[in-house]
């Protein structure tokens, strides 16, 4: 059974994760077309055309919950270190926040 999480990122973070599971990938991590990279991809297209930097800023600074599944969060951790590190340069700081949850102690 499959796990799900919801995690908030802004729409620049949003553009983050698909930079390094999408644009940067070339095939080297599996990815998926789920509901939560659907939806990463909708939020991103509803980028404004306007060159205006108030616009643009707003809809960068906006905010959104998505919610994922365990194998979605696994999949963008391994897209987040693997992938910048085979092109030898710095890891996301967006990465903690996909960081597999340890279960709490008793």
């Amino acid at each position: 059974m499959s796990g799900k999480m919801k995690i908030e990122l802004s729409m620049y973070g949003i553009a983050e994760v698909l930079k390094w599971c999408i644009d940067r990938n070339h095939g080297r991590v599996p990815v998926a077309e789920t509901e939560g990279f659907k939806k990463m991809q909708a939020l991103l297209a509803e980028k404004p055309q306007s060159g205006d930097y108030f616009t643009l800023d707003q809809f960068w600074k906006k905010r959104a919950v998505i919610e994922f599944t365990d194998e979605e969060v696994t999949t963008i951790d391994r897209c987040l270190y693997d992938i910048p590190n085979l092109d030898n340069v710095q890891l996301p700081q967006i990465r903690h926040l996909f960081w597999p949850k340890q279960p709490a102690a008793h």
